[in-house]
């Protein structure tokens, strides 16, 4: 289990070298400097975490436009725009690091 750890924290050490979360942690710096927007920007992410995640069934894309119309401030603001576009790219890598060890260790996922 050792050398599992040990990889897991290379990557993790991978990661944050990145530019992408480099990125990601700048953009979290420039936000914090506006509590309000960051208070927006969480409120938003819930629910979109939220959204996203409904056990219930819903119409997805109706839903989603209307938490957008909601928070279209957010896209209007560089600041928070660039968070999510920084946080956008670093969930992009943790998708494909998951979607890579489940398609390597032929890990049967019902979701795929």
């Amino acid at each position: 289990m050792s050398d599992i750890k040990k990889s897991v924290e290379n990557l993790v050490d991978a990661l944050k070298d990145s530019d992408e979360f480099r990125r990601y942690r700048e953009a979290c710096g420039q936000v914090r400097r506006f509590p309000d927007q960051e208070k927006r920007l969480r409120e938003f992410r819930k629910k979109n975490f939220q959204l996203q995640n409904a056990a219930e069934q819903i119409d997805l894309f109706s839903e989603s436009d209307k938490l957008m119309a909601e928070y279209q401030d957010l896209y209007g603001d560089p600041v928070s725009r660039e968070f999510l576009a920084a946080e956008v790219a670093v969930c992009r890598i943790v998708q494909k690091v998951n979607r890579e060890l489940i398609e390597f260790l032929e890990f049967e996922n019902p979701l795929l």
